[in-house]
């Protein structure tokens, strides 16, 4: 477990530290994307993004969850599962590319929007190369070499999109880019591939189909999973005007970035949990330690997102255009934390061998998502001019529906030896945070004083209630180098 805990540990830093960059490249095009394109074109944008997503899920087929599983579990067979898998998205790839333009034709988009759809969807095939080989990093749990990936990606996506939207580029121009960006990606990802395995076998094509075989209770999972957290969009674009969508995705595209946080610790403790199924207590420490962690980190971002919406927005889209999204930002903090544990409840529990109940869970969400949509959007379209409230209010009900049911499937061992002292700690450690920024506001400080006042506050209530105990310094200090605690002679 010890050996475990160092290498999620030593993969989580990795990870943040590439978060550092990426999301440094995505804020400066948060700065710049939805002011040069304007709320319609933005929406076209998000919405044909959107909709690559949902298709892309056809093409990986759940292969992102068993690839890593497999290839952690039997490193050897890494060259094969590489070549089987590339095969498989490569036909999958040719379904999606059709359906997605087929469904853009049928539901009337305009032609600008058809082709934005269009440019996305050749972009499919190398980001399906770029997941399976990236599931097979996390497989072996050498993450920097994604890392390296992203972090490259999006310094190219920034810069050339920053440049080309000052020059005037609109939404096609900039999908170009955005794609262009995906086959950077790609590239760099397959350059370390010897770092796995000095050998590609021939195609074993039943073994392709074998992969399909395996990965649909993964594929319901991820398909299920995508269409509950992603149908808003759908539904908006065609129950609302076009300038909605986009306050929409203004607001959800920044309460998206912050999803780091969980995807980041799921992507490191993914492996690690695969691996160790079966050593009961190792499962339950990785669980603990991830939802205290999911906590620690997720209760400031919260306050800090519902008090400063207006700010935010303010600087990366402009108050003149998208003041709307200011309310959907508030509502969407209030469902942070809900996110971030669903998340590692649903790695967990795909670690744990139960991945066609968690489909189930998906499906089920589906249904209450498109449900609260339905009635919710045209609700507060007629009484605020502003649908996206209800599709916000209708994703926060919704993620608190997965949670609810998530924790019942828990395997009980996990659930009985688990502690919620730590979380509780932390969530009055956000009370008193929140506490002193009610009173700073009243005060008049300006509101980057009050960020840092505040983080000082919580993190002294951090200290002060021991959150962290001296095992966490020790297992930091276990993957940081040693020179930074030996004294300088």
């Amino acid at each position: 477990m010890e050996e475990s805990g160092k290498s999620v540990t030593k993969n989580v830093a990795i990870l943040f530290i590439r978060q550092i960059f990426t999301w440094a490249s995505t804020f400066v095009l948060l700065l710049f994307l939805p002011r040069y394109l304007g709320p319609e074109n933005y929406g076209k944008y998000y919405l044909a993004q959107s909709l690559t997503m949902i298709f892309s899920v056809l093409i990986d087929f759940g292969g992102h969850y068993w690839i890593t599983k497999e290839v952690s579990r039997d490193r050897e067979r890494v060259g094969q599962i590489i070549v089987d898998a590339l095969a498989l998205r490569g036909m999958m790839w040719i379904l999606s590319f059709i359906g997605i333009n087929l469904y853009a034709l049928m539901v009337g988009y305009d032609s600008e929007t058809r082709m934005v759809v269009m440019i996305f969807g050749l972009g499919m095939i190398w980001s399906a190369g770029t997941g399976v080989i990236s599931s097979c990093y996390q497989g072996f749990e050498l993450l920097r070499y994604p890392a390296y990936s992203s972090v490259a990606t999006s310094a190219f996506i920034s810069i050339v999109g920053v440049i080309a939207l000052i020059a005037g580029i609109g939404p096609i121009g900039f999908t170009v880019i955005t794609v262009l960006g995906g086959l950077l990606s790609f590239g760099i990802c397959a350059l370390f591939i010897n770092k796995m395995t000095t050998h590609l076998p021939r195609v074993n094509w039943k073994n392709s189909f074998s992969q399909l075989k395996h990965g649909i209770p993964y594929f319901l999972n991820t398909v299920f999973g995508t269409i509950y957290y992603r149908v808003d969009a759908i539904m908006l674009s065609l129950l609302t005007p076009k300038i909605v969508m986009g306050w929409y995705g203004a607001s959800y595209r920044f309460f998206d970035a912050l999803m780091f946080v969980p995807s980041i610790l799921s992507m490191a403790v993914f492996p690690a949990m695969s691996r160790l199924w079966g050593e009961e207590n190792s499962v339950v420490k990785s669980f603990q330690k991830s939802i205290d962690f999911l906590f620690l980190i997720g209760v400031p971002i919260s306050i800090g997102m519902f008090t400063f919406s207006k700010e935010i927005i303010e600087i990366f889209y402009g108050l003149s255009a998208y003041e709307p999204s200011v309310l959907l930002l508030k509502i969407f903090s209030c469902g942070m934390l809900i996110v971030y544990i669903d998340i590692m409840l649903g790695t967990t529990l795909l670690a744990t061998d139960n991945q066609f109940r968690v489909s189930m869970i998906s499906l089920a969400a589906i249904f209450i998502n498109v449900g609260l949509n339905y009635f919710l959007i045209p609700v507060t379209q007629n009484a605020f001019g502003n649908g996206s409230i209800g599709s916000a209010l209708a994703t926060l009900i919704t993620e608190l529906f997965v949670m609810i049911l998530m924790l019942k499937l828990l395997p009980k061992s996990i659930l009985e030896n688990s502690s919620i002292k730590v979380q509780l700690k932390i969530l009055a450690s956000g009370l008193i945070m929140a506490g002193f920024l009610w009173l700073f506001n009243r005060i008049g400080i300006y509101w980057i004083i009050q960020i840092i006042l505040s983080s000082g506050v919580y993190l002294g209530t951090i200290i002060l209630l021991k959150v962290i105990d001296e095992k966490d310094i020790q297992l930091l200090k276990a993957i940081i180098p040693a020179k930074f605690f030996t004294p300088k002679q």
